[in-house]
């Protein structure tokens, strides 16, 4: 396995992870600017122009391009965040240069006609509505809202039925063009090719790539949440429900963000021996299971825990998550608990890691956070390298109990009288409001 960063077609940026194991090859190309861009009223408009892109290009209609990716043994899908657009597809290998010329082809000529506009705008809409029948995505969308407000962060990256209605196509054709230019683009492989190949068909397939610039959002410092108002988000007949809760953290970059992610693993993380997995499902059955971390953005990203509970035992679930975030704003991280998540989370980082197209999507993420290139190769040296002082300090500059955004998905008729009865103020929304 080898590993290669190089200068690519246009001012753009090469990222190869060559693994000759299995005749596949991951290809990611990553523009450096994602929903955050959206103006405020046109919510998902990145999205729709990516997702319109890749159903019509150079001519080809949706089921032609389908038709074209099936013939190469390949895929090709659309992904979305606040920090980045991007395309992620695999094919055979011996079939990547038409491939890059089909990528190429969405990427450089893409068509953007008035009845696929129409077309994927309803798809999305009804994406939307069917998004609503899983309670956790329903209460992750509500609670950036809730802890974000009306900060680039706190919008939904595929949009709203509104902000969909009001994004004309021509918008959407800006939008991408401006998105996909040399010096925005990531271009990244791994598995079975060799960064000097990628590269040469990268330059032939991209050969008419113009240089552009890249065009970040600049994002304010967000408005932290003031006190622990509960957003209640009515959803009719629920016999569980799903509890978020949280604040917001520091951006990727900034200096504490690893000992406040590991300080936060050992609140939240997936081990059976964080705090919240031991209080709240091995000693008390409240929940199959419940976690909180640190989630990396370019800029200051959410601190988001989650847990779901019977109906009938939220009350008794949230007083108790509540009551351990305000212990572990306090908390003095023991040397032996330090060692004890260092080997965890060295050990899950080696499992994270163990295929080569883990390691690119974590290599284009940390360069979109603006991380260094070695942030992957160099953590498991960084993480045994911090101490129990540098995380507790990290905590307590970082972690505010006092002041949280918690969002409930439940049904209102009951619950609003629970929460009352218990001592917290709610604002209650409809599930399908937003």
């Amino acid at each position: 396995m080898t590993f290669a960063r190089m200068p690519g077609p246009a001012g753009s940026l090469l990222i190869v992870e060559a693994s000759h194991v299995v005749p596949l090859v991951q290809v990611i190309v990553a523009a450096r600017t994602g929903s955050a861009l959206d103006p405020q009223g046109q919510e998902g408009l990145t999205n729709l122009a990516g997702e319109l892109a890749r159903h019509g290009a150079a001519g080809r209609t949706r089921e032609k391009l389908d038709e074209a990716l099936d013939g190469l043994g390949a895929s090709l899908d659309v992904l979305v965040d606040a920090d980045s657009i991007r395309f992620v597809g695999q094919v055979l290998s011996r079939n990547l240069e038409p491939f890059l010329a089909l990528l190429a082809d969405v990427i450089l000529r893409p068509d953007f006609t008035s009845a696929e506009f129409a077309r994927t705008r309803r798809e999305i809409v009804a994406q939307l509505d069917e998004m609503r029948n899983d309670d956790r995505t329903l209460c992750a969308r509500f609670f950036d809202r809730r802890l974000f407000d009306d900060h680039p962060y706190g919008r939904p990256a595929d949009g709203t039925a509104s902000s969909l209605a009001a994004i004309k196509r021509f918008a959407a054709a800006e939008r991408f063009s401006a998105a996909f230019v040399g010096r925005n683009l990531i271009f990244a492989a791994a598995g079975d090719v060799d960064a000097r190949t990628f590269r040469a068909k990268v330059g032939r397939a991209f050969a008419r790539l113009k240089p552009g610039s890249v065009a970040r959002a600049r994002l304010p410092a967000p408005r932290a949440p003031r006190g622990q108002r509960i957003l209640l988000v009515d959803k009719p007949d629920r016999q569980q429900t799903q509890i978020m809760f949280g604040q917001i953290g520091v951006p990727a970059t900034h200096p504490d963000f690893l000992a406040l992610s590991f300080g936060l693993s050992t609140f939240g993380g997936q081990g059976m021996k964080s705090t919240l997995m031991d209080e709240v499902r091995t000693k008390r059955g409240l929940a199959y299971g419940a976690y909180m971390g640190l989630i990396p953005h370019r800029g200051s990203g959410p601190i988001r825990g989650w847990v779901f509970s019977a109906a009938e035992r939220t009350i008794t679930t949230l007083e108790l998550v509540l009551r351990l975030y305000e212990q572990f704003a306090d908390e003095r991280l023991s040397a032996k608990r330090l060692a004890f998540f260092q080997r965890f989370l060295l050990g899950t980082h080696a499992a994270d890691m163990d295929a080569p197209e883990r390691r690119l999507g974590a290599r284009v993420s940390a360069e979109l956070e603006g991380l260094s290139p070695d942030w992957i190769d160099t953590f498991p040296a960084r993480l045994t390298a911090l101490t129990a002082a540098e995380v507790t300090r990290a905590i307590r500059a970082h972690v505010h109990p006092h002041d949280l955004a918690i969002t409930l998905v439940a049904s209102a008729n009951k619950m609003t009288r629970r929460l009352t009865k218990a001592g917290f103020d709610a604002d209650v929304v409809a599930f399908d409001s937003y």
